[in-house]
């Protein structure tokens, strides 16, 4: 008697093997969960996780390619659902229709004759930013994921990219731009603190939280808020209960000079 040892392709599988970094593998078992007979849900999350992926690897036109077969395929499956707010961003994204989408091969040969006679031309838009206030900008996006989200992988990465944009930066040169708590720490340093409040609350566990709590002490201790400085640098050495650990090293040696 032989026993069959082929095994039917799995989402699971696939989700597993782009979860630890092995997207090749990842879409090679998508599609082969798309190719078989699988269930029209298996089916229809092989097209969202395809999506997924391309989009992260910044193929955008590819990621709209699976999410509008998805969407116009299974339009009632909970995935399609997901995207179908997105897909119009992510034409706009795009700018243009991708080549993976053109299934008319004269057209896709006579805008290769055009692409030649253009190639100097910019695949992205350019954006002049000029007046426009970056910080608030970029937190108005990752407040929509924190809202739309919430406790999400997705969401904690918002948080995260919002308090950096809120410790602020400098542009290079003499006269470069600052901005967040570099330019203005009455202004962002509330925000900073409440977004910092919010973080923990949705994610205890979170192992970002000691690296903030010593930016948030930096941030102080660079404006001469000593008092501040020693708050939240008792408050690192708290959080781990006695334990020894990088941030709370660096806050008992910062302790020992705050003051300049």
């Amino acid at each position: 008697m032989l026993v069959s040892t082929v095994q039917a392709a799995s989402t699971e599988k696939a989700q597993l093997l782009n979860e630890h970094g092995l997207r090749a593998e990842a879409k090679s078992e998508l599609i082969d969960v798309i190719s078989e007979s699988s269930s029209d849900s298996d089916k229809a999350f092989a097209y969202y996780l395809l999506g997924s992926i391309a989009f992260d690897e910044r193929r955008v036109a590819s990621a709209l390619n699976a999410w509008s077969t998805l969407a116009s395929t299974f339009p009632t499956s909970q995935y399609a659902v997901i995207v179908s707010d997105r897909l119009q961003e992510l034409s706009q994204i795009v700018g243009e229709v991708g080549s993976e989408v053109l299934d008319n091969v004269v057209a896709q040969s006579y805008l290769q004759h055009a692409d030649f006679w253009s190639a100097g031309k910019d695949i992205r838009f350019t954006i002049d930013s000029s007046w426009i206030p970056n910080v608030e900008a970029a937190n108005a996006w990752y407040d929509k994921v924190i809202l739309e989200y919430p406790g999400s992988p997705a969401a904690e990465r918002a948080y995260i990219g919002k308090m950096r944009t809120l410790l602020g930066w400098k542009d290079p040169g003499q006269y470069g731009s600052s901005y967040g708590i570099e330019d203005n720490i009455q202004l962002y340093m509330p925000i900073l603190l409440d977004t910092f409040a919010n973080y923990v609350n949705d994610f205890p566990n979170a192992g970002a939280a000691q690296a903030f709590r010593y930016q948030i002490a930096q941030a102080y201790w660079s404006n001469k808020n000593w008092d501040k400085t020693r708050e939240w640098l008792d408050l690192i050495i708290e959080d781990d209960n006695g334990a020894m650990s990088f941030y709370v090293d660096l806050a008992q040696r910062r302790f020992q000079k705050i003051e300049y």
